[in-house]
């Protein structure tokens, strides 16, 4: 089948950032941190450590210690808090936050280029500077789509540090030029993990063993594949993941994802089916959402975003480019399918990786059909 470029392997001529030289990326623990290689796909890449480097800090929160050596930003800004949980009377970590408001903690954002192989891939860390919840912070992982720039997901981001975890917005490879590596993009994911658990700020306030990945299209994709590679990686909930392999040069370069499925830890799934068929179907059916939960053991959950595009899921349609414009026209607008999705993420997280059960409600429970399937804007499967 073939399909549009948002969804589907790499080709043609141009990059959208960093090295077109594709590289393998280094797996767990291999520049700090602990962790171990785990779940069970073949891991045949292998990387080198992270660089980093300069920094500077601006107003907002109370982060300390120097920044590594070498290309790294850092500013610190405050987020917006909510204030209040939803509910109280337990220590803060049980407390419980609207995760379709920003949560409780301000957060300071950290910019660096690492090095995995011959690949400089950049990120940018939110991370937790002041808050009601003590460290150390969950890690999480931002992956985006195929040659859909990075920033198009800063919200999810953002909104996850607000909630106190370090959120990772990676660069990875992915765009229109670059040699297709669906396993390595996937350790470049794990490689930002690395760098995180040795960077001077983050290092020591990142819980190294407690990850969590999340991504759009491609990168929903690669998200599940490095929870296979990485026993530290405790819980994934992807965008709209396609399994696509059109454009790739063989299996290895696109394993079959789904089909390497279940592994034993949670997994979420947000998807649509608007873009499910047709020409250049940018989530063809037989690749897409529906074939990651059917093949996922429990605890997993599948939402399916009514009348959303493939495309809808990123922060500005407006803004998202050729890649965006060729996936078809959504009926429900970009804001609140964002907005929604960014909550679900942030309940996903607070249940599985913080393991507070308090987040079923905003998941499959009360607050979940209030808000969302009684307004006719999702549906929802659990097991």
């Amino acid at each position: 089948m073939i399909c549009a470029v948002a969804a589907c392997g790499d080709s043609g001529s141009s990059s959208a950032s960093g090295s077109d030289t594709d590289a393998a990326a280094s797996s767990g623990g291999t520049t700090g941190g602990g962790g171990s290689t785990g779940g069970g796909a073949s891991d045949p890449t292998t990387g080198a450590g992270p660089t980093s480097g300069q920094s500077t800090t601006t107003d907002g929160g109370s982060a300390t210690g120097g920044l590594s050596q070498g290309t790294t930003d850092a500013t610190t800004t405050a987020s917006p808090s909510t204030g209040e949980p939803d509910t109280t009377g337990g220590p803060p970590v049980d407390a419980v936050y609207d995760p379709d408001k920003d949560g409780p903690c301000s957060y300071g954002e950290i910019a660096a280029n690492i090095k995995v192989g011959e690949a400089s891939v950049p990120v940018v860390a939110y991370y937790p500077t002041d808050g009601p919840i003590a460290g150390p912070f969950p890690i999480v992982t931002v992956a985006h789509g195929f040659n859909i720039a990075p920033t198009q997901y800063t919200n999810y981001a953002k909104r996850l540090a607000s909630h106190c975890y370090v959120a990772l917005n990676v660069d990875h490879r992915g765009y229109i030029g670059q040699t297709v590596s669906h396993p390595a993009y996937a350790k470049q994911l794990l490689a930002a993990v690395d760098w995180a658990t040795s960077e001077p700020t983050l290092g020591g306030i990142v819980d190294a063993d407690n990850v969590g990945t999340t991504g759009h299209s491609l990168g929903g994709k690669i998200s599940v594949l490095a929870a296979m590679y990485d026993a530290r990686v405790k819980a994934s909930i992807t965008l709209d993941p396609v399994d696509g392999a059109n454009m790739c040069p063989n299996m290895m370069a696109c394993p079959d994802v789904s089909g390497m499925l279940p592994i034993s830890i949670p997994l979420g799934y947000l998807g649509e089916t608007s873009d499910s068929d047709g020409f250049m179907a940018c989530a063809p059916a037989a690749e897409n959402y529906t074939t990651f939960y059917a093949e996922s053991a429990s605890p997993a959950l599948q939402v399916t975003v009514n009348g959303a595009s493939h495309v809808s899921f990123v922060d500005d349609v407006g803004s998202c480019g050729l890649s965006c414009a060729l996936c078809k026209q959504a009926m429900l607008d970009n804001q609140t399918v964002n907005a929604l999705s960014r909550a679900f993420v942030v309940a996903f997280f607070g249940r599985y990786l913080r393991k507070n059960t308090g987040y079923d409600t905003y998941l499959t429970g009360a607050e979940a059909q209030a808000r969302y399937v009684d307004m006719g804007l999702v549906s929802i499967e659990s097991k």
